[in-house]
This record gives C-alpha cells, structure tokens and sequence, in this order.
C-alpha cells in the first residue's frame, strides 16, 4: 500500500476518481420527487347561449322560446379555468324530433378537458313550434322626404315586377297587410334609378314584422322625379301643298298623346296639343316617313317627344258622286215650324274627291248636309246648306254654293168663338184664355222617301262650301285632323 502511495501515477488515478465522484454528488439530485395535491378552483360563466340544433327551418318556425342563454357554474384547476376560452363552453338543445305545440326539452352541454360542470340555470327549456306557412303579396313602395320645390314623384317601376312570398308561422302570417320598401327622398329633382330597397312585411299599423321571410328579399327601382307634367291629346295641322294629283289617305303619328312639362299654372290652360305637318315634301303617291319636330307650348319647360316619327299615305286623287244625302234642318226658333220646300226630294247631290280608299268606303251615312235657321224669322228663306265631309274627302268644286228654301210658319192665332145664351141680354164673347189647338208640323226636317236609313255624323270640323275656304294645303282637306285613320 506504502508503495502504491508512493507511487505518482496511482495517485493521480485516484484524485481523478474522487473528483467525478465529488462532481457526481453535487449535480444529480437522487432523492426520490414527493408527490403534492392539485387544488381546484370553481368559476361562474354567464350568459352561455343556447344553440339550436337539429331543428327543420324549412318546415316549422319557433315562436317562441323562454332562454336563449344560461349561467355556467364550473370547477377545475386554475390554470384550465384562466387559460381556457369561454366558447369551449357550448349548451344547446336538440330539436331532431320537435312538433307542432308547446315543448320542454332539457339542456345539452359540452365543457374544456379537465373542467366538470357544477351547476347550470336553466337547465331546461320552453319552446312553442308552429307550422311554416307562405303567402304571396303585391309589392308596394312608399317615399319619406320630399324631392325639389315644384316637382314630382312619379309612380315607382319595380324590377322584378313580382309578388313577394312571406313565410312566417300560420298566427303571425294573419298579421300581413302588406309588403314595401322604402325610399328616402332629400330634395332631388332627377329620376332615382336602380336603387335597391330592403323588402319588409308590415301590419295593418304599419308596423314591421321582424321575423317574415321574404323572398325576394329586395328589388330594385327607379322613380321618376320630375317638375309637373300633362299629358295632351295630339291634333295635327298641315302647311304646305301636295301636288294637284294627290290626296291625302292616312296620316298616322308615332303617338297619339304627348308629355307637356311646366308649372301647375302653365299647364292648367292646356287641353290638347297641335303640330304643323308641311306637305309640301310628298311629290309622289305612296307612303312617306316623316319627322315633325315639337316645340314646348310658351311658358312650359319642355315636351316629350321632342321630335315625332309621322306616317302620311298619299294616293292619286279620284271622285265619287253620291246622291240623295238628306238635309237636316238645325236652328228652329221656338213657336216656329219649319219645312224644307225646295229642293222638292229634301236632299241633295255631292261630287266629292279624294284617295280612291276612302272613297270605297264612303256614303251618305258618312256625309252631313245641314240647313242653319237661327234667328230666321217665319217666311220663306234660301238658306246656305253647311256640308261636312270626313277628314281628307273634299267637295270636286270646292267654290260651288249649295242652297234650299226654308218656310218658317208662325202658329196660326186662335180665332174669339160665342157661347149660347138662353138670356134675352147679349152677352160679347172674350176670348178663350186657353190656346186653340192646333197640329203642328214636326221642327225636324221633312224626311225624303228612304229617310228611314240611319245617317251618321261626321267626326270631323264642318266644311262650308259657300265661303270656298277648303285649304289649299289639302287638296280641299280640312284643316285640323285630330285623329290617325282615315275614314
């Protein structure tokens, strides 16, 4: 051993040996770990909401529902409560196999690993379940504001143009009166357009009911807003002349109403519209297109349309001699009889002109003859007949004066008559205080022998040939047609 100890390598051998045991000692802890309790703490999670799971939307609608949300009493370690996030903690009731009525159904749960429930309030639910039902109703617009001083709403145009369907449970869809969508006005004075509008089922009240399912849920409109507008009846005029050969046959506008805008006090006086059409553009037979340019009546703003497409159909000129047209006497005074003496038939003989279409369909059904007698008094009388013709028919001698003698009778004077007296005094008759009678002839001209066919009356304006005013511009047309046929 004394020698070992002597001996240098051995003992560096063991001073090495004795520092790994040393090292050893102070860096490995050998003593077994002791096992310590885990405290657990409890917490409270309020306002959890209750899902609904397994419910059928399309088929039944609940109405109501006591709890939508409960209060959670939990209890697990600290550091699970703290770190754990409050949408781990789901509730929610099944509604797999619900029907129709009033239900209680308890309360299912979920919580985070390592955390129990304590308590929860409510643990159950209350539930009434309807049957969805579906009605269709007409969709209407209303406004709120007003648009620029002096304008208008007009009426809304819709797209899609479609009832709307409300779902609802059977006891709520009773409550619908209507569906609308709002717009909100704020001064404007152009026409709103493609605005999409909420739809929304409102009661009688006018009221929204909140859970309607509405389908379309929106639309898309487009109001007018414009200044005061009429709407007026076309008249058309004509300027200009066709050629010696030609006669009118139809004149047919675009339309037949145009769109007059200005204030309420320059529309008041406005009733219809009149446009000048020249004629003097047509040299040949046919049918031309032709444009007429409209100008706003003065004090007005504007008109719609401003330029209007006008069909005019034009035909060689021809004749018709039509007789035995009856003369209507007009104008009688009262206590006047009155009788046509001349012509002897009562009835007269026209040669008319105009486009050979019109003429085939024309009689004297078609033309009135009239003889005027106001203010005449009782006498003979020639009298000027006024002749009115339809609209592009004129007289072939426009300058010939047409003429029949009127006898205007007075009522006969009722003559004195005696009574007999059986006195032997004389007794001068007075006359009778009441009118002798006396058979008077009708005031309605004296029918000719085929009187008995109706005749009709002309639509248009008279033309009375004794004065030659037949418009050059026409041929002999009148003036004013207020109307597109022909006939």
């Amino acid at each position: 051993m004394d020698k070992w100890m002597k001996n240098n390598n051995f003992n560096k051998i063991l001073a090495l040996a004795l520092a790994i045991i040393l090292w050893t000692i102070v860096h490995v802890d050998t003593a077994p770990t002791s096992q310590t309790t885990v405290n657990k703490e409890s917490k409270i999670i309020e306002n959890v909401k209750i899902e609904v799971k397994g419910f059928d939307e399309d088929k039944y609608v609940i109405t109501s529902q006591d709890a939508v949300s409960v209060r959670l009493e939990v209890l697990g370690k600290k550091s699970d409560l703290t770190y754990k996030f409050s949408d781990a903690y789901k509730v929610w009731i099944d509604l797999s196999n619900i029907q129709p009525g009033d239900t209680t159904l308890p309360l299912h749960y979920s919580l985070p690993s390592g955390v129990s429930l304590q308590d929860i309030n409510p643990n159950e639910v209350n539930i009434h379940v309807e049957l969805r039902n579906t009605k269709s109703f007409p969709v209407s617009i209303v406004t709120k504001g007003k648009p620029a001083a002096g304008y208008q709403v007009g009426a809304p145009v819709i797209d899609p143009a479609v009832e709307a369907q409300v779902t609802l449970a059977a006891s709520e869809l009773s409550k619908v009166s209507k569906v609308q969508g709002t717009i909100e006005l704020d001064g404007e004075s152009e026409t709103i357009k493609d605005k999409k509008l909420k739809l929304y089922a409102v009661d009688s009240s006018g009221n929204e009911i909140k859970d309607a399912v509405i389908e379309p849920s929106s639309v898309t409109v487009d109001l007018p807003v414009t200044m005061p507008f009429k709407s007026l009846p076309l008249d058309i005029s004509f300027t200009g002349q066709l050629p010696g050969a030609l006669a009118l046959s139809r004149v047919s506008p675009g339309q037949d109403t145009v769109t007059v805008y200005g204030t309420e006090a320059s529309l008041a006086d406005l009733s219809s519209y009149e446009a000048t059409l020249n004629l003097s553009t047509i040299d040949s037979a046919g049918t031309k297109e032709l444009k007429l340019e409209l100008t706003a009546p003065e004090g007005t703003v504007k008109i719609e349309p401003a330029v209007l497409n006008v069909s005019v159909v034009t035909s060689e000129v021809a004749e018709k001699t039509i007789d035995n047209i009856p003369i209507k006497l007009e104008g009688v005074d009262n206590g006047l009889t009155a009788q046509i003496t001349d012509p002897a038939n009562k009835a007269v003989t026209l040669t008319v002109s105009g486009a050979p279409a019109l003429l085939n369909q024309l009689d004297k059904n078609n033309i009135s003859v009239v003889a005027d007698v106001v203010g005449l008094t009782a006498g003979n009388h020639a009298v000027t007949l006024h002749v009115s013709l339809p609209r592009f028919i004129t007289l072939a001698n426009a300058s010939q004066r047409f003429t029949a003698t009127v006898e205007l009778l007075a009522p006969a004077t009722p003559e004195a008559t005696e009574t007999p007296d059986n006195s032997s005094a004389a007794v001068t008759p007075e006359p009778s205080s009441e009118p002798a009678f006396v058979e008077e002839s009708p005031t309605a001209p004296a029918q000719s022998p085929d009187a008995g066919e109706p005749t009709a009356t002309p639509t248009p304006s008279d033309v009375v040939p004794e004065s030659g005013a037949s418009s050059g511009a026409l041929n002999g047309v009148g003036n004013n047609v207020s109307s597109t046929d022909g006939t």
